[in-house]
């Protein structure tokens, strides 16, 4: 019996629904029907019966899931203590930002539970990243995206990440969160480099309006395009987490437009579906998504 579909069964039973259930662990409904089919098949009772809009576990459902929650934990607890740290590597692609300015605290509480695994964090493109992970050549992606879906991944959404336009402090948007994107006409931008998500989708916004402006340079540096604008080079779009030091310390300025100019990004775990997924790995999952 596949420990997942005790899991499956686990999330059904919390939901009371397979929609949502298959929402929570990026299937197709289909196949959390199919799971929950092959557990009634194999224990010779029905798991759930249908309440209206939503399912009700039987008596032997609400039994199962006494047992099923200690199958779960007892699988992850045994995952924990047998498997040596040392023999587990743990491939992890992301892009720079997120390396630099979102995982490090969640990165040092990771590892007091797992103080000897080896972790690699291999910065990339998002684009190269789910390349990677399709080729198993990483565990799992962090990703800076719009919400990722594909047939063959799992996606965790971690938050959504706010942007902010960097500039001078003298510059005559400063400090406004109300900027219309038509405000941006003929402005100077230093980007990042192309195949940059946020990036292409400024850049469809502005040509969408009919908003013409000057590209003064690419780089895939943040701390780069931050030196740029603190030269008065020109502005540039980046995520609000790259920058909070310096608009704390006033050696940049910054803005917003109006909400809905741009489709909004989030932080995101990406995963194969046919990933199994590790003690570790759920960890560090659990670390990132769940909420204070």
């Amino acid at each position: 019996m596949d420990i997942q579909y005790f899991i499956t069964f686990r999330e059904a039973a919390r939901f009371l629904s397979l929609t949502k259930a298959a929402e929570q662990l990026n299937y197709a409904q289909p196949t959390v029907s199919v799971q929950i089919k092959k557990l009634e098949n194999h224990f010779g009772t029905k798991l759930f019966v249908r309440n209206g809009n939503k399912l009700k576990l039987t008596e032997p459902g609400f039994r199962l899931l006494h047992f099923a929650d200690k199958i779960v934990e007892g699988y992850l607890g045994a995952e924990n203590l047998l498997i040596p740290d040392s023999a587990v590597d743990l491939r992890i692609g992301t892009t720079e930002t997120l390396a630099a300015f979102l995982l490090p605290p969640y990165f040092q509480l990771f590892r007091k539970t797992y103080p000897k695994l080896n972790v690699t964090f291999f910065p990339a493109s998002d684009e190269d990243n789910i390349r990677k992970l399709k080729n198993n050549e990483i565990d799992l992606a962090i990703v800076l995206s719009t919400p990722v879906s594909a047939p063959d991944l799992r996606a965790f959404p971690i938050r959504n990440e706010e942007f902010i336009f960097i500039c001078p402090q003298n510059h005559p948007l400063s400090g406004r969160d109300d900027v219309s994107i038509h405000e941006l006409h003929n402005s100077s931008f230093i980007f990042t480099e192309k195949g940059c998500k946020y990036r292409e989708a400024l850049e469809q916004s502005m040509n969408d309006h009919g908003v013409t402006y000057e590209t003064v340079s690419e780089m895939g540096s943040i701390e780069g395009i931050k030196q740029c604008v603190i030269y008065g080079m020109g502005i540039a779009m980046i995520p609000r987490i790259a920058v909070e030091q310096q608009l704390l310390q006033h050696a940049l300025s910054g803005f917003s437009i109006t909400r809905g100019a741009i489709l909004p990004f989030y932080s995101q775990i990406l995963l194969s579906k046919n990933k199994h997924i590790t003690a570790p790995m759920n960890h560090l999952i659990t670390l990132l998504t769940v909420n204070d």
